[in-house]
């Protein structure tokens, strides 16, 4: 790994063949959303028409912005919004199986409509709650990436629904990426 951030420090840390996948099924798309941003943050801008980045860290998102604006790509409303949106609890917290009320950073998913994103990136905190609250914005055909989904014993515990296929999954020995495509 040490040696592909090297060698490709421009690459988004995700599995390369998560990687190969996006590369094929996002270019063009006309939104997406992704929970904790960074270089995925970077790369997806340059492969999507207009990306919403949600990021809890507010020094990481300094760091996203000046990489945006350094690479002269336009943020918000046109092509990239950037939101910094600090968590509700404390970063080492576990996650909880509900919330009441629902975290703000997992509620940036309802200043989407219903059916309008081609992807969703699950690769930030509240994972389940972000996966559970961002499935009706997918429109029929978009992808949900989750990062890491060896954080849960196994894909049953996502709240996937089951009748979606799985359009990729990638490991690179040390964690795994799921891509599911809506039905």
């Amino acid at each position: 790994m040490w040696a592909r951030e090297v060698i490709d420090p421009d690459r988004p840390w995700l599995c390369p063949g998560t990687i190969r996948f996006c590369q094929r099924a996002l270019v063009g798309s006309q939104l997406g959303i992704e929970f904790g941003g960074g270089r995925s943050t970077l790369w997806l801008a340059g492969l999507t028409q207009r990306l919403i980045t949600i990021e809890h860290d507010q020094e990481w998102h300094r760091w996203i912005e000046w990489a945006l604006r350094r690479r002269g790509m336009e943020l918000e409303p046109r092509r990239v919004d950037l939101r910094w949106v600090p968590l509700d609890h404390p970063l080492e917290e576990p996650e909880r199986p509900e919330y009441d009320p629902i975290p703000r950073y997992v509620a940036q998913a309802d200043t989407v409509e219903d059916s309008t994103l081609d992807f969703a990136l699950i690769d930030g905190h509240y994972r389940t709650q972000c996966v559970r609250r961002i499935l009706p914005k997918l429109r029929p055909g978009g992808l949900l990436i989750v990062d890491d989904v060896n954080l849960w014993p196994s894909l049953e515990n996502l709240p996937v629904p089951s009748s979606w296929t799985i359009a990729d999954d990638s490991s690179n020995g040390l964690k795994r990426c799921v891509i599911w495509r809506v039905v």
